[in-house]
């Protein structure tokens, strides 16, 4: 019998949003919404999938491998130069090869206790260390107990901004003071995954891809305001000798062939994402008006999803499991290391009206019975 290292025997895989194709279980719920991932209720980008269908045929081909198209589009979109931009299969794809490229052994990784659990799930893949400094305040990252957590092992600082899954942000102050006092020998990985919408729900919302640090690799991705989530998509922005050696460690052929047409086609679909950014922005004001008046906590959110504080654990199983029956599929948090938190994604309007009825509905219920 082939012997599994231990690091892989003893690992616990990321648990995602979804729990599959029978969503909803036994409860059968006359309407059915999800709200659990955060991805793009209106769908993926019509133009996007346009050309996609077009180009159906060509799926017997390999892809370009240096992704040089959608590269092109991209470097004229950010305003980034081509030779410092990387595709890959999803983001989360370049933040796995990151530590094939820069963790050598014995290095470790940095980030907060409340960040996205799949870079510490990927760090224990690859036998990586992972320190978490807690969470401050309102589940804010403590940038300043990040910088006292670096030690000689610190070889990556994982930053999410927004954070999924408490949608905070952290802004260009805070993150030009933190960026520069990490040492310049330790790459900061900034996860920018919701940026359209932060950039739109504030002011204060940092670019890290152009303030000039030669340490500093921002990820984005074209899952949530493009809505290609399921083509698996996402890109890195960041220095050129950065991106050289993540090229050198990536899989050839990633991203796919239907992943760069569809992508390619979605960065014209500026009417998709302006809508998508707009409904965002609305219905970011009448949900948390909303649970407000509810009388829910929330954590202040410049995502596509808001977070809701509960009681404890038990509540929340309660509140998950109640709503589940009424054909609301929201997302626990305890994976996340906040067993106490319900995350809920920001739908389409009507979608996300049902949500709010429901939700009422079953706090009216527990109210009762206690």
């Amino acid at each position: 019998m082939i012997k599994i290292p231990s690091h892989i025997e003893n690992l616990a895989p990321y648990k995602p949003g979804k729990p599959g194709a029978n969503m909803f279980g036994d409860a059968k719920p006359q309407r059915q919404v999800v709200l659990s991932s955060n991805e793009n209720n209106f769908g993926p980008s019509p133009l996007g999938m346009k050309a996609l269908s077009e180009q159906l045929g060509r799926m017997n081909l390999y892809p370009d491998p240096t992704s040089d198209a959608l590269k092109e589009q991209l470097s004229l979109k950010v305003n980034f130069p081509k030779e410092c931009i990387l595709l890959g299969n999803g983001s989360d794809a370049i933040l796995y090869s990151m530590f094939k490229a820069f963790l050598e052994p014995g290095k470790s990784m940095l980030t907060s206790h409340g960040a996205f659990v799949s870079a510490k799930v990927m760090a224990r893949m690859n036998n990586v260390p992972c320190v978490e400094v807690p969470m401050v305040g309102n589940h804010c990252f403590d940038l300043d107990g990040i910088i006292s957590a670096i030690d000689a092992t610190t070889g990556l600082i994982y930053i999410v901004n927004p954070n999924n899954p408490t949608g905070q942000m952290i802004s260009y102050h805070e993150i030009t003071s933190f960026l520069d006092k990490v040492p310049g020998h330790i790459l900061v990985v900034v996860d920018e995954a919701y940026s359209e919408f932060a950039d739109a729900l504030s002011s204060n919302y940092p670019d890290c891809a152009h303030l000039g640090y030669d340490n500093v690799l921002v990820l984005r991705t074209f899952s949530k305001a493009y809505g290609l989530a399921g083509l698996r998509l996402g890109y890195a922005l960041g220095p050129e000798y950065i991106i050289r050696a993540l090229t050198k460690v990536k899989l050839t052929f990633d991203p796919n062939l239907a992943a760069q047409i569809a992508g390619l086609a979605s960065l014209q679909d500026t009417s998709f994402l302006q809508m998508t950014i707009d409904n965002n922005v609305r219905e970011m004001k009448k949900l948390t008006d909303a649970y407000s008046r509810l009388g829910f906590d929330y954590i202040p959110s410049v995502a596509n999803f808001i977070t809701l504080c509960l009681k404890d654990e038990a509540e929340v199983e309660t509140y998950y499991h109640s709503l589940l029956s009424r054909g609301v599929l929201t997302r626990r948090l305890a994976s996340f290391g906040l067993p106490d938190c319900l995350r809920i994604s920001i739908g389409k309007p009507d979608e996300n009206d049902y949500m709010l009825e429901m939700l009422e509905d079953v706090k009216n219920t527990m109210n009762q019975q206690s």
